[in-house]
């Protein structure tokens, strides 16, 4: 038996749960997550992004970018832990307007790094990503995304013990290779 498979189902299980019992509380969670991935995504920009090429405006752009980032993701952690639960669905609509600017400074920053000959191909999956959540934020009401946490909750339970129980019954099954060959 893997204990790691364990383990992850045991994990998704406990997801699960919480977000099926306390969808408001795995929201305030993931809003925090979010928060530190900007913060972190403008640490990156402004550290390393920002000196790919040697383009002033380019730069700036970048730089900009990153302060933002920073402070969208600072307001968004800090914030919502100060002030009251109503402050919660302008700070998803806050996050959704930067996911929005974000992408749009990306896609200038994808463009002039195309034409400079750098790779753009890993900047596609964050512009996409990034507009992808801002539609989500924008569209989704507080109740009804609730409610689909609880549903995607009760996914992750039912897959969690699908993977404890699936494990458990192929315990033995599992042949581990106790030393290794070159047929050279």
């Amino acid at each position: 038996m893997r204990k790691t498979y364990l383990g992850i189902g045991l994990l998704t299980a406990i997801v699960g749960l919480l977000m099926v019992f306390a969808p408001e509380a795995w929201l305030k969670v993931v809003v925090i997550l979010l928060g530190t991935a900007a913060i972190v995504n403008g640490f990156f920009n402004i550290i390393y992004v920002r000196t790919i090429i040697d383009d002033e405006l380019y730069r700036k752009a970048v730089l900009f970018r990153g302060i933002i980032s920073i402070a969208i993701g600072l307001t968004v952690i800090i914030l919502p832990l100060v002030i009251v639960a109503t402050l919660w669905t302008i700070m998803l609509y806050v996050l959704a307007g930067y996911l929005l600017v974000s992408s749009g400074l990306e896609i200038y920053a994808t463009i002039k790094l195309k034409s400079a000959g750098v790779e753009v191909k890993p900047y596609y999956g964050e512009i996409i990503g990034s507009i992808i959540l801002a539609v989500i934020l924008f569209i989704i009401p507080v109740q009804l995304g609730q409610i689909l946490i609880q549903i995607c909750g009760g996914v992750l339970i039912v897959t969690g013990i699908g993977i404890i129980v699936w494990e458990w019954k192929n315990r033995n099954y599992i042949v581990y290779p106790t030393s290794v060959s070159d047929d050279e």
